[in-house]
């Protein structure tokens, strides 16, 4: 069935005009919705009509969340859609129960939790893609970029995307050991927290890799925005920092490493989704975890840290700026 699907997945004949909606759990000026929207609209854009709405839940304060669902719900009955893709895991959580209930398929992408904190994964119109940040693989990796390779510090936010990754990977641990390397994982949305963690990291490990660190707030409860934070990070640190995300890689920020792409991720949810507008239910189409990681490196970043990585790795990954 695996192998029919990805060969389903390369051809997926589009059916005639029908009404996409895209949910974000967050907003479009996050590199990672406007990657996988892009990635989206380029598979379904030119076919069928395509509505985005967003959630914006990483900068707004949590008690305000039931009000924009309850406005993206009337959106939702004006619209009728035939399929609705939904981007995160606060999207899935606020609004699957809700479009399944409207008999309207869903297929999700960026979603770290599983059954036990989003029930409706197991309903019959719902499928999509899991998913999992590659920890084992980016330690893999990243012992062969460095030469001090003993210690790492995890550093991510205290998001629900990222106590599902985490737990579902290390259990309850924040402790670990991967090929060698010990890894010590720090979740907060403390901003003194999380930039504290970065500057005092030289003291005890050889490089920092992050997740995603887009609930950070300061003691005022003051949205942190993610290019500050990195920023900053970048200036003041004393040993490298890489990514588990592609969309965090580049000038002043984090150096590289072996990504998920939110594009790839795009690109398999629209090819799902165009499979259902065709009349394949969504109990036809396995549930996937994320498919294939890719080398991402910044040059600059390589520069900064006075880092060369292998004629093969060179040769296999996609640099930016």
């Amino acid at each position: 069935m695996r192998f029919l699907l990805l060969a389903l997945l390369l051809v997926s004949p589009l059916c005639f005009s029908k009404t996409v909606v895209i949910i974000q759990s967050y907003h479009i000026q996050y590199k990672w919705d406007a990657d996988y929207i892009a990635a989206v609209q380029s598979v379904l854009g030119d076919n069928h009509k395509i509505h985005i709405l967003e959630l914006d839940t990483k900068r707004l304060p949590k008690a305000e969340w039931p009000q924009k669902v309850e406005i993206t719900q009337q959106a939702i009955a004006k619209i009728n859609p035939d399929v609705a893709i939904l981007g995160d895991d606060n999207a899935f959580s606020l609004m699957a129960a809700h479009l399944v209930e409207k008999n309207i398929p869903v297929v999700f992408l960026g979603v770290n939790g599983g059954p036990v904190q989003h029930p409706a994964l197991e309903h019959p119109l719902v499928t999509g893609i899991l998913e999992r940040p590659f920890f084992a693989e980016s330690i893999r990796h990243l012992r062969k970029v460095l030469s001090q390779k003993d210690r790492f510090l995890v550093l991510m936010d205290d998001s629900p995307t990222m106590r599902n990754a985490v737990n579902e990977y290390f259990g309850d641990k924040r402790q670990a050991t991967l090929y060698g390397s010990q890894l010590d994982i720090v979740l907060t949305n403390d901003k003194d927290t999380w930039l504290q963690s970065v500057f005092n990291a030289h003291e005890t490990y050889d490089a920092i890799v992050v997740g995603t660190h887009h609930t950070i707030r300061d003691e005022a409860d003051n949205y942190i925005t993610p290019k500050e934070l990195m920023t900053e990070a970048f200036t003041r640190t004393r040993i490298p920092i890489f990514s588990f995300w592609d969309i965090f890689i580049g000038k002043e920020q984090s150096i590289g490493g072996f990504t998920i792409s939110a594009h790839q991720e795009g690109l398999t949810a629209a090819r799902l989704a165009s499979l259902i507008l065709n009349g394949v239910k969504p109990n036809r189409i396995p549930q996937l975890k994320s498919l294939s990681g890719h080398y991402v490196y910044s040059e600059s970043g390589l520069k900064h840290w006075n880092l060369d990585l292998s004629p093969l790795i060179a040769s296999q990954a996609n640099f930016v700026d």
